[in-house]
């Protein structure tokens, strides 16, 4: 039976719909593909691909052998402000820690790469030095419950890095940002460049990501009082795991 042109896209967009209005609530167990099969009198081939659908937009998760949810985490919500540096102050650990548990999940690392290396052109341009140079790199890959999140990768110029724990292999506790501070390098400003692209494979595989999901790749940097960079972070998130907020406030208008 072939696939009507706009039947699986019908089907996924009443599915969807259901999960929004919470006819099916978080953790449900999808209809099975005999039921939807039956209901819309079509083949396995559409109901597969209506499921794919909504896998693309990360409303459901598929587990070999049980069957399709709706998705049961919520996306961790990443807030941009003027101070979110107050953030890893108050709390002593790193954002990602903090924004994580204020959302009920819990937050973990796998460290991919610790050393030093040639700055890649676009990092050198950020740390304002020439490409080629050496930096200090921190590379780790952040999960959410277990689940891979986003792949962090932070380059240090060496007038700040050299010979501290930024250098050191392993998790730093307290998180990168506290310990440069207190290092005496107080931050002041920062700029943060996103983009929406899609995933390399070298990617895909690192945060287990389904066929046809993007990843939002954002540049982070931090400058001080006269506007030398203290690092560069690179991050790329799963695009179906995040959402992205900015926090403004009048105080900050007035600055």
């Amino acid at each position: 039976m072939a696939d009507r042109p706009s039947l699986s896209r019908q089907m996924a967009s009443d599915l969807r719909n259901k999960i929004i209005a919470g006819e099916l609530s978080p953790g449900a167990v999808m209809p099975s593909e005999r039921e939807l099969i039956a209901e819309y009198s079509t083949s396995k081939s559409t109901v597969s691909k209506a499921i794919s659908y909504l896998r693309a937009e990360g409303l459901v998760t598929t587990e070999f052998g049980r069957g399709t949810f709706v998705r049961n985490r919520p996306p961790l919500r990443r807030i941009s402000a003027a101070r979110r540096h107050a953030v890893h102050r108050a709390a002593g650990e790193p954002i990602f820690d903090a924004q994580a548990k204020d959302h009920g999940q819990v937050p973990s690392r796998q460290m991919l790469k610790v050393g030093r290396e040639k700055a890649p052109p676009e990092a050198a341009q950020w740390l304002q030095i020439e490409p080629g140079d050496e930096v200090a790199l921190r590379k780790r890959l952040q999960l959410l419950d277990d689940v891979p999140a986003i792949i962090s990768t932070s380059y240090y110029p060496l007038w700040i890095a050299e010979g501290t724990r930024l250098e050191v292999d392993g998790p730093l506790p307290e998180g990168p940002d506290e310990l440069i501070e207190s290092l005496g390098h107080p931050f002041s400003h920062g700029v943060e460049v996103f983009r929406a692209r899609m995933p390399t494979p070298e990617e895909s595989t690192l945060l287990r990501l389904e066929p046809g999901i993007p990843v939002v790749q954002m540049w982070d940097v931090d400058y001080n009082t006269d506007g030398r960079a203290l690092q560069a972070a690179y991050d790329v998130y799963a695009g179906d795991r995040h959402e992205f907020g900015y926090q403004w406030s009048e105080e900050d208008i007035k600055r």
